[in-house]
């Protein structure tokens, strides 16, 4: 993984903070073409306008309801979660650090949430059950990084103290971690959102408006390098629809063959190209991620794909 390194390089501290937000956008990507437009679907919350305040993978279920549901990176169905009594929102997590501080602002931004049930399957890499546990158990340090947390960087960099603390006060943790039995989970929300009503209510200063993550704008586009520019050649991606595979082959810069490589994932394809050392240009790399992507969804969704145009239905 040298290519790898190299154009993702660890930071002082050790930590690989671009290679977890690539790998994180490429899940983004395999979750919305797992789930289609259904994931961002919410029901209206009239008792509390513009709330979640943040984008995610959840479905809003009752605003006045005491319950979170979070599936971890399990695809339990959303909807059906958000439907049930008790719950007023259900939704996945997969990191143990943008997504922590997420599912934190989120639920910090309705006072009426007390219990957050985790259920479904965890990320063995991240651990983020395990993140949740030991937040609420043990706090973070004053760097923000959750004390005990085993998953990798698991630091909050970007909420308060303040609001950290307030998580830790006002939820409660139910742990079904590994657990997707819905009539289960069903029963378990319908006593957890009867335990909540004797919970201590929370006060009108507690619930602080959210802070809003502030980005500095950047215009798209820019002007990617010749495709001879990479000293180590060009690729050609096609699908095969019969196999249900991409079809990616490399040639070197005299146009000769040099290797292929066939996979259903386009994450696969690409690793497969960074660890043979393949790729030497970051904007060659974002390119192949592309069109990688791309060859993807033609497969999943049944549609032609041509590189270097746009998808269309056969």
């Amino acid at each position: 993984m040298r290519a790898l390194a190299r154009l993702m390089p660890r930071g002082a501290d050790g930590e690989n903070r671009l290679a977890v937000a690539a790998f994180r956008r490429v899940q983004q990507v395999r979750d919305l073409l797992g789930a289609g437009t259904r994931r961002r679907r919410r029901r209206p919350a009239s008792t509390l306008p513009g709330w979640p305040p943040l984008p995610g993978d959840y479905v809003v279920g009752d605003a006045t309801a005491p319950v979170a549901v979070c599936t971890l990176s399990d695809r339990l169905p959303l909807e059906a979660l958000a439907a049930l009594p008790g719950v007023a929102i259900a939704g996945r997590l997969v990191t143990v650090n943008l997504g922590i501080e997420r599912l934190l602002t989120n639920t910090t931004a309705n006072p009426n949430i007390r219990v957050l049930l985790l259920c479904g399957r965890d990320s063995p890499v991240f651990h983020t059950a395990q993140g949740l546990g030991v937040l609420i158990a043990n706090g973070v340090t004053p760097e923000r990084r959750i004390i005990d947390a085993r998953g990798h960087f698991p630091v909050l960099a970007n909420v308060t103290t303040e609001r950290i603390a307030r998580f830790r006060r006002q939820i409660q943790l139910i742990d079904l971690v590994g657990v997707d039995d819905r009539a289960r989970i069903a029963r378990e929300v319908a006593e957890a959102a009867r335990r909540a009503t004797r919970l201590d209510p929370l006060t009108e200063i507690e619930a602080e408006t959210v802070e809003t993550p502030r980005f500095t704008p950047l215009p798209a586009g820019g002007q990617r390098r010749p495709v001879g520019y990479d000293p180590k050649g060009f690729f050609i991606i096609t699908i095969d629809p019969a196999a249900g595979e991409i079809l990616c082959r490399h040639h070197w810069p005299d146009h000769s063959p040099g290797h292929e490589i066939r996979s259903h994932s386009a994450e696969r394809v690409l690793l497969g190209l960074l660890r043979a050392e393949l790729v030497t240009q970051l904007d060659h790399a974002a390119y192949l991620g592309a069109e990688l992507t791309k060859a993807e969804t033609a497969l999943r969704l049944g549609l032609d794909y041509h590189q270097d145009r746009r998808l269309e239905r056969r």
